[in-house]
């Protein structure tokens, strides 16, 4: 009887040292879903405990707000969701700092070392910034649009001995290029899929999942900018599962949980349409985050011989975003009503308008590709700019469609890979739209886009700007000082129907 209490004393004995266990950061912290009264910012610990966001108005530190405290547990991977309310103004910068434990002690979020900036991360979010009903004194509108960047990438392979390809060259390299991008200063990163790749011995299970991202968000040139820009993110097969997968995933429930974890997107389909689609907005750009993998017919699947077509997007995933579009738009009339959007970046996994081999593109689902491209100009959208990855090379592309006799001119940008291989297949594009210099028409190496959307609301344009794992930009003007980019990389919102 003795050693049975001696035993249950030592269990209650571990049992409390567990729970009041000192927890550490050992990933993030990552900025998410902002809007103009909140921000959610997401970390990941090493173990079991509490954790808070303190912060305050960027110079102001004698006044400060604090989170309520989310506890890291094994259940959730040690992932805490941290969200900021009190104090938060449309419009204002904070800095902040993540606090571990009963103690709250201090994280120490640092550089990497051997980076060109040494110490602390300067820690800092903004809101979403005021434009609408605020005078523009420039264009005589009554909406004063604020200047932004938005930066793309997608195809993040981390190396990880014991799990890669072995007897060769690591297929992952140029991790500097995420300190390249923070160097830009996005206002949002925008991930465009395979933002991790999972290997065999990981999309078995949910564990396995958890593990890739939890491994692969301890590169420590991720920090900074994860730190400090916005980040949303859709998937493409690799963060989804196996190699092209589609619907047919076994563990597609596990996958979408996993993912909806490790990012922190305002939400994840619609109570009765399963998937991650999405929709942000940030100043006169609205984002639409697609899911190419729920509904997804896989390649090798022929259902067309039985009567049926194959699906990418599936019809209630193409049909909300035709409708949102169309919603926006009738807030967004020429008279300056109060939702005056001029961009409407429609994000996915996979190429959209691309006329490549590529068994991948959405143009191999021939039936839902030309409903969704004769809605959008049946429908008459305006400003609609597909932005995409998966193809580990960059390019431009554009078409008019046409339905009926309405037309509309489309432009997609690809951006792909930031630290995976490149690829050179694709060569053949009759879609492409050449923005580079010479007898480049694409890029062939590691990469990211810059996308800046400036000027007054009657004036506003995009720029688009290619940048190589060094910050180097790759369409560069010729005779231009350095940064300017080809006239063709300029897109005027009067090009896509204003």
């Amino acid at each position: 009887m003795r050693m049975a209490r001696i035993r249950i004393l030592s269990i209650l004995l571990c049992w409390v040292d567990f729970t009041n266990a000192q927890p550490v950061l050992l990933n993030g912290p990552l900025v998410t879903h902002t809007t103009m009264h909140s921000v959610l910012v997401w970390a990941q610990t090493e173990s079991e405990g509490l954790v808070w966001l303190e912060y305050w108005k960027a110079g102001e530190s004698e006044t400060t707000w604090i989170s309520r405290p989310v506890k890291a547990s094994y259940s959730n991977g040690h992932v805490v969701k941290l969200l900021a309310r009190a104090g938060i103004q449309p419009g204002v910068r904070y800095n902040y700092r993540i606090l571990l434990g009963e103690d709250k002690i201090e994280a120490q979020i640092n550089f990497r070392e051997g980076y060109k900036n040494r110490g602390s991360i300067p820690l800092s979010f903004q809101s979403k910034p005021r434009w609408r009903w605020i005078p523009d004194k420039v264009s005589a509108t009554k909406h004063s649009p604020f200047d932004f960047r938005i930066a793309i990438g997608s195809c993040t392979y981390i190396n990880q001995d014991g799990t890669d390809r072995e007897g060769g060259r690591p297929y992952g390299n140029n991790y500097h290029i995420f300190e390249s991008i923070y160097e830009k200063q996005p206002d949002i990163m925008l991930w465009l899929g395979d933002n991790v790749y999972y290997r065999e011995n990981e999309f078995e299970s949910r564990e396995g999942l958890i593990a890739r991202w939890t491994h692969d968000r301890q590169t420590p040139e991720m920090r900074p900018l994860m730190a400090s820009s916005i980040n949303y993110a859709t998937w493409d097969d690799h963060d989804y599962g196996p190699n092209n997968i589609g619907r047919n995933y076994w563990l597609k429930e596990e996958a979408t949980e996993v993912f909806n974890l490790m990012w922190g997107n305002p939400s994840a389909g619609l109570p009765e349409t399963s998937g991650i689609f999405t929709f942000a907005n940030w100043g006169d750009a609205n984002i639409y985050l697609l899911d190419n993998r729920t509904y997804l017919t896989p390649s090798d699947s022929s259902p067309e011989a039985f009567g049926q077509a194959k699906e990418l997007l599936g019809k209630e995933q193409a049909d909300w975003l035709i409708d949102h579009l169309a919603w926006n738009q009738s807030q967004s009339a020429h008279d300056g009503k109060s939702y005056p959007a001029r961009f409407n970046l429609v994000v996915m996994g996979s190429p959209i308008l691309s006329q490549s081999s590529n068994p991948d593109n959405y143009r191999n689902f021939p039936k839902e590709w030309k409903y969704l491209m004769d809605r959008i100009a049946a429908e008459e959208i305006r400003g609609v700019v597909f932005l995409s990855g998966d193809i580990h090379f960059g390019e431009v592309n554009q078409i008019v469609h046409t339905w009926e006799n309405k037309s509309t001119t489309l432009y997609e940008v690809t951006s792909s890979p930031l630290t995976a291989g490149v690829s050179s297949m694709g060569k053949n594009n009759p879609a492409r739209f050449d923005v580079f210099e010479g007898d480049q028409d694409r890029i062939l190496k590691n990469n990211f886009v810059t996308l800046d959307f400036e000027g007054p609301l009657s004036q506003r344009k995009m720029i688009i700007r290619f940048w190589d794992s060094d910050g180097n930009l790759c369409n560069q003007k010729a005779d231009a000082e350095p940064g300017v980019p080809t006239d063709a990389s300029v897109i005027l919102a009067k090009d896509l129907g204003w």
